[in-house]
């Protein structure tokens, strides 16, 4: 948990994982960034604090920073189109309301949106509150709002975030108890059903020098996101859904038969990032192709999950000749950008020189390889152990030699 800062006051928070291999070994680096907001300019004071990470104490020293007059202007944040909150509770009057909200209402199977659990108090409500068994209540509220047919990506830090917004010109404060982004995997509605939070609420309107605290409900109003199926297409199970492009490497352009390289496929937008597949290989007869690397990095936020996902070839050309290498690497996804289908090709070229590469090799593109035209042995032909023929007549050479000796020496 990230410390309180006095006079700052926390904001959205991100991290970023990045898998890959090194020498043979899975290397795994996380980063988790808070953000903070300071109202007006000055230096702020940063105290020491501790982290708790996986039975580690991590000790963080004392720093200072500084906020200069142009960093945010001072205002305070709005809610954001698409997040407009309608609350039907009856305490709407006083301004607190329990609000489980999306930033869509219509997706596709496998295209991602956000979901905000938070409580919203009004600046002028005339009663004081805290909060009561939080973490019982939370799970709670987790376990009924995760949907079980949906892919989920969060920052992994559960705390109350607390923030000042203004919704439809009323000022509030938010605190945000957690967020996600939630990627359908099947083509069924998700239910968001009304939950309930309990909070200890000290009424003093009307009252002189009296404090009751009572233990009050507010409960979410419920919601639904429909899903939708993608068009027909022969791909439409297995491709990714998002914003996409490519960027890709050769680590030479010009080759000898039987000469490996290396070819970068890397597939970067936002969507699912975790869930991208490998590119599609074009069976042929002028390659091995050899399963790739695979490493990735990627940054989750309530606005989005963003990152790339690096597949790292071993290519070894068989034949002659110059290689257009979007003939063999395709990458078929949906684009949310268009509602179509779209194909990331490679624009390298490959240019070999030299004798065809004839070694009988085993290939993991599928041709001309150790098993090549294996259909057309006939299994049925009598074979000939010559190995085992040659053991057995040196066998009856040597005993014949022995005989022969015995015979003389019995003379």
């Amino acid at each position: 948990m990230f410390p309180e800062i006095k006079d700052l006051e926390k904001r959205s928070k991100s991290a970023t994982s990045s898998i890959s291999t090194v020498d043979g070994k899975k290397v795994v680096i996380q980063t988790i960034t808070q953000e903070y907001f300071a109202s007006k300019p000055g230096s702020y004071l940063v105290p020491e604090f501790i982290l708790n990470i996986n039975g580690q104490r991590l000790h963080a020293d004392e720093t200072t920073v500084v906020f200069s007059a142009g960093n945010d202007g001072g205002n305070e944040p709005t809610i954001a189109q698409g997040e407009t909150l309608e609350p039907e509770l009856d305490n709407i009057g006083e301004g607190i309301f329990l609000s489980v909200q999306t930033d869509k209402k219509n997706v596709f199977i496998r295209e991602g949106f956000a979901l905000r659990v938070s409580l919203y108090i009004a600046e002028n409500a005339p009663v004081q509150m805290e909060f009561y068994r939080f973490n019982e209540q939370l799970q709670a509220i987790l376990k009924a709002v995760r949907p079980a047919n949906c892919w989920e990506e969060n920052v992994g830090i559960e705390e109350i975030v607390k923030r000042k917004v203004t919704i439809s010109g009323k000022k509030y404060t938010e605190y945000n108890m957690y967020q996600a982004r939630l990627f359908p995997i099947t083509t069924e509605d998700i239910l968001f059903r009304s939950v309930k939070l309990d909070m200890l609420v000290t009424d003093n309107e009307g009252k002189v020098n009296v404090a009751n605290k009572v233990i009050r409900a507010f409960r979410s109003k419920p919601s639904r996101v429909q899903v939708k199926q993608l068009p027909d297409h022969p791909l439409r199970d297995q491709v990714a859904v998002g914003h996409y492009a490519l960027k890709e490497s050769l680590s030479a352009d010009l080759v000898y038969p039987g000469e490996s390289i290396r070819y970068m496929f890397k597939v970067e937008g936002t969507g699912n990032i975790t869930a991208i597949p490998a590119p599609v290989i074009q069976v042929n007869s002028y390659f091995d192709i050899y399963p790739p690397e695979v490493s990735q990095v990627v940054k989750r936020s309530y606005q989005s999950v963003a990152g790339e996902k690096t597949f790292d070839y071993f290519v070894v050309p068989r034949k002659d000749g110059t290689f257009p290498m979007g003939r063999y690497f395709q990458w078929v996804f949906f684009n949310l950008a268009t509602a179509k289908y779209d194909t990331l090709k490679s624009a390298k070229s490959l240019k070999v020189e030299g004798e065809d590469y004839k070694l009988a090799n085993l290939s993991l593109s599928g041709s001309a390889g150790l098993y090549d035209n294996l259909e057309s042995l006939d299994s049925s032909r009598q074979l000939f152990d010559y190995k085992k023929i040659l053991k057995n007549a040196t066998n009856a050479v040597v005993i014949v030699l022995l005989l022969t000796m015995f015979w003389v020496f019995r003379k």
